[in-house]
């Protein structure tokens, strides 16, 4: 039946009449609505059929309720039906001791059995990695991937899926042996027989239909059966708001229908539409149509006046509010003419409000983002300055730890070196693990082709020491398959597995640690286990929060600040990958980290760094520039390298260094980054300058400092230095970046020879 809400339009435009004007947009609505009356007692004949159609189909409306909740029950009953046959079958003790010695045969039997006395399509057992171990089916096609997947992730599924174009209906019970084994899933087609028994059940002559879109848009089965339009009506069902989509009877077209959404097993969206023509219902008022129509057409030109007056007066200005938003949504400073006294103008002054508001909030929003990054800012240069200024002590005390332990001494005194180089230590690993978990860049991952193995004894060395000094058994197993070259973030994965080794060895005082490494696939597995105290059940999570520890009293027997384990959770977590926690108390834990890794090809022999520099008698003493401004890292530089042949040369500033450096004759720049009148930075681009004006090759210059974040680093090697040593300095550390210095500069020149 047409609409005729306009029809008083044509009634208030005369050709010699003026319509009056309303300042409130609810009393032109009235006097519109007002000519609708007028226009409706000469469409009589329309009202009443407009009255016969709406009864029938109020009627056909009731209908397809009751019909679709027969169809509820009967769905209902048919899942109550699958679901007893499935874990029947799933709980039989002959078929799970068929499917724990995966006993093919026994399997197909039962399946073949039981599907033909419970008359279904189709049954599967899907093993644990979503694969469909045994099938028996009408026909030879298999669920999907993503159907598999979904149903090995939950103990019990039940719902639609599509096989080769035609859904199904399924419930699925898990087969326990018993540990879980897999499932049993038992399937119904729900093809065009199926949905003519469903019609035979409605009191009137329903067309049923099941339809599937998946998670790209796309329909999959019985589009066939449906028209365009009642496929856009169920699209837009399915793309609602959750609370506004609910099983209604609505119209689509000249039909009435119901939209019942169906459980779905995978990420698929499913319903089940009901539908009946009204045309079937109206058939014996057709005689009526003519007369509408005729009537139709004489009220034409009124309800184009009418359109006209609503779109001057209500379209136009909601049009222009509609622009105004658009460019306000787009960053631009919008207001709109408030012409009108009505609502619409009320809005429109509402609207500019607004406009006014969100500007203003936006200012207030930027300012605060300037001043959170400054706050950042400002946080990151705390941190650079609070390492430099607790390594530069640390480097005092480590390096001069190194220095005395080299000189005879009495068990007494090597006693006593030996607790300030463990407390040093101590304290720079707590250091680390702080400016760890604190800096702005955790995000960044330095990917690169590694060998396993080598990173995994990496990380092990420093705590095998410490567990055989506890008397503790270390094991380092690495599966022969996993072994060879893997492609991601070595240093991270270094530091990861340093951390759960180092509280492996804490944490146990009898018995040893046993670090084990394999994979699966792309995803590489490493188990850490002890046999220390444990860790109580409630605590699990807990441990991997920072500065938290199982026992944090003054009593405790082992130190450290709790942020080990968290750092390492980080960690793992930036790779892409997981740690997971298991233990008893008072028999040991396992800590279990996975991470997806590319695998390369095999490994190849690595040169080992050299721990010391041997001098060499034939050739000249190794000329070293040293630029650093504390006495005492001057005393721990002259005393770890002079004993090796070194000639070294102390620069007190950067501004220094750079002269003598000018001068000429150096093979070596060792360079502090912080120091009076000219930093390290300033004074490598000086140095790296004049060796570009004199045109020789550079001079291998490798910074020595106590600010190590990143972005720091980087900073260092882009101004041209070739590597880096953090304080406090360790000697092995220091002679390797020597060598890996010389050797890179070595090799250029030989290739130019």
């Amino acid at each position: 039946m047409p609409k005729l809400p306009n029809l008083a339009g044509m009634l208030q435009r005369g050709a010699s009449l003026r319509a009056p004007r309303f300042t409130h947009l609810r009393t032109k609505l009235t006097v519109l609505y007002a000519g609708l009356f007028v226009a409706i007692l000469f469409v009589i004949l329309s009202a009443v059929y407009a009255a016969v159609a709406r009864n029938a189909e109020r009627i056909v409306r009731d209908e397809l309720a009751v019909s679709g909740l027969v169809f509820d029950r009967i769905w209902a009953l048919r899942s109550r039906e699958l679901e007893s046959g499935a874990n029947v079958l799933a709980r039989d003790f002959g078929f799970r001791a068929a499917v724990a010695t995966q006993d093919a045969a026994t399997i197909q039997s039962a399946l073949d059995n039981l599907r033909t006395r419970l008359g279904i399509d189709a049954a599967f057992v899907v093993g644990l990695d979503g694969r469909v171990l045994t099938a028996s089916s009408t026909s030879r096609a298999r669920p999907r991937d993503a159907v598999l997947q979904a149903i090995a992730a939950r103990d019990t599924a039940s719902g639609v899926f599509v096989m080769a174009g035609v859904p199904y209906e399924a419930v699925s019970a898990p087969i326990l042996t018993p540990m879980l084994s897999g499932w049993v899933v038992f399937a119904v087609r729900l093809d065009q027989a199926e949905m003519k028994a469903l019609e035979q059940l409605s009191a009137i002559p329903l067309q049923p239909v099941v339809l599937v879109r998946g998670v790209d848009g796309g329909w999959k089965a019985n589009t066939w059966a449906v028209s365009t339009a009642e496929l856009e009506a169920v699209g837009a069902f399915l793309d609602a708001p959750k609370s506004e989509r609910q099983a209604a009877v609505t119209r689509i077209g000249p039909a009435v229908a119901v939209i019942k959404p169906l459980t779905a097993i995978a990420q698929d969206r499913v319903v089940l539409l009901l539908r009946y023509p009204l045309a079937r219902a109206l058939e014996p008022y057709n005689w009526l149509l003519g007369a509408m129509l005729l009537l139709a057409l004489l009220g034409v030109g009124v309800i184009a006046a009418g359109s006209w007056a609503l779109a001057r007066n209500v379209t136009r200005p909601l049009l222009a509010l509609r622009d105004a938003a658009e460019r306000l949504e787009r960053g631009q400073e919008v207001q709109v003419e408030a012409a009108g006294t009505d609502e619409i103008g009320s809005l429109e002054r509402s609207f500019n409000a607004m406009a006014q508001g969100i500007r203003e909030r936006e200012r207030a929003l930027k300012l605060s983002t300037e001043t959170a990054q400054a706050a950042n800012r400002a946080k990151s240069e705390f941190l650079s300055n609070i390492s430099h200024e607790i390594r530069t002590p640390l480097n005092g005390i480590l390096g001069m730890a190194q220095i005395m332990a080299r000189e005879p001494a009495d068990a007494a005194h090597a006693q006593r070196l030996t607790v300030i180089r463990e407390s040093g230590e101590a304290l720079l690993k707590i250091l680390n693990s702080v400016l760890e978990i604190s800096k702005p860049d955790k995000a960044a991952l330095e990917v690169a082709d590694f060998d396993l193995a080598a990173v995994v004894r990496k990380a092990c060395k420093a705590e095998m020491a410490a567990a055989a000094a506890k008397g503790l058994s270390f094991d380092i197993a690495v599966a022969v398959e996993s072994q060879g070259r893997w492609r991601g973030d070595a240093g991270r994965l270094a530091q990861v597995l340093a951390n759960l080794v180092s509280n492996a060895v804490k944490f146990t005082p009898a018995g040893g640690v046993t670090v084990a490494v394999d994979h699966a696939d792309a995803i590489v597995r490493f188990r850490v286990a002890d046999t220390g105290v444990g860790i109580p059940a409630k605590w699990i999570e807990e441990v991997f929060e920072a500065f938290s520890q199982v026992d944090a009293s003054a009593t405790r027997a082992t130190g450290g600040a709790g942020l080990g384990l968290s750092v390492a959770r980080e960690m793992a977590a930036l790779m892409g990958g997981r740690m997971t926690a298991a233990s008893q108390e008072g028999r040991g834990s396992v800590f279990t980290l996975e991470v997806p890794l590319e695998r390369r090809a095999a490994a190849t022999p690595a040169r080992e760094a050299a721990a010391d520099l041997e001098p060499d008698a034939d050739a000249p003493p190794l000329r070293v520039l040293a630029a650093e401004d504390n006495k005492t890292n001057q005393l721990i530089l002259t005393s770890l390298l002079e004993p090796f042949g070194v000639d070294i040369t102390i620069a007190e500033n950067g501004r220094e260094a750079a002269e003598l450096f000018a001068a000429g004759g150096f093979d070596l720049v060792l360079m502090d980054i912080q120091m009076p009148e000219m930093g390290g930075v300033e004074a490598t681009r000086a140095i790296r300058q004049g060796e570009a004006e004199r045109g020789v090759a550079p001079t291998p210059i490798v910074a020595v400092t106590a600010n190590v974040m990143a972005e720091q680093v980087a900073e260092y090697l882009a101004v041209g230095m070739s590597g880096v040593v953090a304080k406090p300095i360790e000697a092995e550390k220091l002679f390797a970046a020597i060598e890996a210095a010389l050797d890179g500069a070595s090799q250029p020149a030989a290739q130019a020879a």
